[in-house]
C-alpha cells in the first residue's frame, strides 16, 4: 500500500520533468559564436524567437539544396532566426564568405566550436538543424534536409505543446 507521502513523492519525481520542461527557462541553452563578419553574437539575444542552428558543410550535397528554403525561412519570419553553423574543420573564412555569395545565403554563419558543441550536442549526420523555441529551450533534432514549411509546422506543434499546463490533484 502506497501512503500519501510516498504518492507525493512519487508524483513529484514523475512531474518535475515536465514541469520543468514546461517553465521555460529550466534547459535554456546558450553559447556564443563569431559570425564571417566578424560580428559576435550570443545565443540569448535572440530570446523571444526561434532559432534554427543549422549544421552543415560545403561539400555536403543535401547542405546546400536547403540553403534556398532557409534564407527564405529566415527572411520571412519576423520571429524566427537561422544559424548557419558550418562543421569542416580548417575551413577558411575566405572560403565560407565565397560560398556565402555564390548560395546566395541570407543568414548568419559560424564555424563549429566546442561552446556549441557542448550546448548542442554531437550530431549524427549532415545536415542536422535543431530548433529552439523562444525561451532557448531545444525542442527538436532534425537529421536530413529541412525546408520552409517543415520549420513552420514544427514551430506550431511546439508552441502549443508548452502551452500546455500540468495540473494534478492529490487527494
Amino acid at each position: 500500500m502506497i501512503h500519501k507521502k510516498q504518492l507525493h513523492s512519487l508524483l513529484f519525481l514523475f512531474l518535475s520533468p515536465c514541469i520543468l520542461l514546461l517553465s521555460g527557462n529550466s534547459f535554456a541553452v546558450d553559447f556564443s559564436f563569431t559570425d564571417t563578419e566578424g560580428n559576435v553574437h550570443q545565443l540569448s539575444q535572440y530570446k523571444g524567437k526561434w532559432v534554427v542552428a543549422n549544421f552543415w558543410a560545403t561539400w555536403c550535397p543535401p547542405c546546400r539544396k536547403e540553403i534556398p528554403d532557409l534564407s527564405d525561412f529566415h527572411i520571412e519570419n519576423n520571429n524566427a532566426v537561422v544559424i548557419g553553423i558550418n562543421y569542416e574543420p580548417g575551413v577558411s573564412d575566405d572560403k565560407l564568405k565565397k560560398f556565402m555569395d555564390l548560395y546566395l545565403v541570407d543568414y548568419p554563419i559560424t564555424k563549429v566550436n566546442d561552446e556549441i558543441i557542448a550546448a548542442l550536442g554531437e550530431l549524427r549526420g549532415l545536415p542536422t538543424s535543431i530548433l529552439i523555441d523562444p525561451q532557448g529551450n531545444v525542442v527538436k533534432t532534425i537529421t536530413g534536409m529541412v525546408d520552409d514549411r517543415k520549420l513552420k509546422e514544427l514551430m506550431k506543434k511546439y508552441s502549443d505543446i508548452t502551452k500546455v499546463e500540468v495540473k494534478v490533484e492529490v487527494k
